[in-house]
């Protein structure tokens, strides 16, 4: 019989310690003929361990507090959202178009990762 790792569904082969599909340990493979689960329906965290962030809330917060930061501090670039607040400010809010724009790119998939290079969940 083969052999299932518990957190995805993927097939695990003898001696493994980690999944190669999700990263998950191994300790507890499942032994039977299929997985119980589907697959597709099921979301896995990053595989680095590391939670996270969101491309909607990211983008939504780029948007309407961008003359802030606000999205790209939640993102983890502080140096591109202290910029975007001078620019705001220095411009008398007209600069505030960059962190609107800005906050459209994060939407439409054009910021793929957060400051850590850990890819954005949609």
């Amino acid at each position: 019989m083969a052999k299932f790792c518990t957190s995805c569904g993927a097939p695990v082969e003898e001696g493994q310690n980690n999944c190669t599909s999700c990263g998950a340990p191994i300790g507890g493979a499942q032994t039977q003929a299929q997985p119980n689960f589907q697959q597709q329906q099921f979301q896995q965290p990053y595989a680095g361990g590391v939670e996270q962030k969101s491309k909607m809330v990211a983008g939504l917060l780029q948007l309407f507090l961008g003359g802030f930061g606000v999205g790209r501090f939640y993102l983890g670039y502080s140096g591109m959202a202290v910029a975007q607040i001078l620019v705001t400010i220095f411009t008398c809010g007209i600069g505030g178009i960059w962190p609107f724009i800005d906050g459209i790119m994060i939407l439409t998939g054009s910021v793929k990762t957060d400051a850590n290079g850990v890819p954005l969940k949609d």
